[in-house]
C-alpha cells in the first residue's frame, strides 16, 4: 500500500470521530437555532431568526455577560497560581515531582459530583471567617479546585522541557527576574500557557454542576440557562442558538485575548 494512502487510513478513525461526534451534532445545533416553536411548545420546521432576537434581549446579555466573567476569572486565577507551582515542579527531581502530581490528582480519581459535594462541605466550616456558600465567590473558588489540575498539568508538561542552563546564562548575563521571565521563559512557555488556558477557559464557560450546587442557582450562568431551556421549558431553538452564539463568540474572542497578550510582554 502507498505510504499517503497509509497516513490516510491512520488518521480514518479520527475522521469519523470528529464528523459523526462533534461535527455533525454541532450542524444539528445550527438547524435547529433557526426553527421556531408553536404555542404548544412543539419546534417547528419553519425557517425564523426570531431566537437569535431573543438573545438581544438585556436578560439574556446579563446571562453571557455573567458567564464570560466567571470563566475568565477562574482561567486567569488557575493560571496565576499554576504557573509557579509548575515552574517549582518542573525544578524538582522527577520522581519527586511525579509523586506531587499523583497526590494532586487523587481527587480526581473519585466523581464530579462527590467532589462538588464535598468541597460544599468544606465551604460549610466558613474558613477564615467568611461565609461562601451559595455566593459567587464559593462559585470560583469551587471551579479553581476542579479545574487547576487542567492548567497545571500542560504547565508542568512544558516547563519541563525548559533547560535550566538557559536560564542561569540569562542570569549570568545581567538578566534581572522579570528580564528572564518576559524574555526568556515566557516565549518558550506561551503555547503551554494558552493550552492550559484553553483547557480551563472552555469547559468553564459550559459549567452547569458547581453554580447549579455551590451557588445555589441564585444566579443564572450560560450551563443553567442552556439546562432551562433543553430541560425544562423545552425552547430548543432559544437554547440552541445560545450555543452558536457562544462558540462563534469564543473563536472570536480568544485569537484576539492572545495577540493582546503578545503585544503586552513584548
Amino acid at each position: 500500500m502507498d505510504r499517503k494512502y497509509q497516513h490516510s487510513f491512520l488518521i480514518l478513525p479520527f475522521l469519523l470521530w470528529f464528523f459523526f461526534l462533534i461535527l455533525g451534532p454541532f450542524c444539528l445545533i445550527i438547524l435547529t437555532s433557526f426553527f421556531t416553536r408553536d404555542e404548544f411548545g412543539q419546534v417547528q420546521n419553519i425557517f425564523s431568526l426570531m431566537s437569535y432576537k431573543q438573545l438581544l434581549d438585556p436578560l439574556y446579555f446579563d446571562v453571557f455577560l455573567r458567564t464570560l466573567l466567571l470563566a475568565a476569572s477562574s482561567t486567569l486565577l488557575c493560571l496565576f497560581i499554576a504557573y509557579p507551582f509548575a515552574f517549582y515542579l518542573s525544578r524538582l527531581p522527577k520522581h519527586v515531582a511525579n509523586r506531587w502530581i499523583a497526590l494532586i490528582m487523587i481527587p480526581f480519581w473519585t466523581n464530579f459530583l462527590l467532589r462538588i459535594l464535598a468541597f460544599m462541605d468544606v465551604l460549610r466550616f466558613e474558613p477564615f471567617g467568611i461565609t461562601l456558600v451559595y455566593t459567587n465567590a464559593g462559585v470560583l473558588l469551587a471551579m479553581l479546585y476542579n479545574y487547576l489540575p487542567f492548567a497545571l498539568l500542560p504547565l508542568y508538561s512544558t516547563l519541563e522541557k525548559v533547560d535550566s542552563s538557559i536560564l542561569e546564562a540569562a542570569f549570568d548575563l545581567g538578566a534581572s527576574k522579570r528580564q528572564i521571565f518576559l524574555k526568556v521563559l515566557w516565549p518558550i512557555t506561551r503555547s503551554g500557557v494558552y493550552a492550559a488556558g484553553l483547557l480551563v477557559f472552555i469547559p468553564s464557560l459550559g459549567e452547569f454542576l458547581i453554580p447549579a450546587i455551590v451557588g445555589g442557582g441564585k444566579n443564572f450562568f450560560l450551563g443553567t440557562f442552556l439546562e432551562h431551556q433543553f430541560l425544562t421549558s423545552h425552547n430548543w431553538p432559544l437554547g440552541s442558538a445560545a450555543i452558536v452564539f457562544l462558540v462563534l463568540l469564543a473563536c472570536t474572542l480568544l485569537p484576539a485575548l492572545k495577540n493582546k497578550t503578545k503585544e503586552a510582554l513584548t
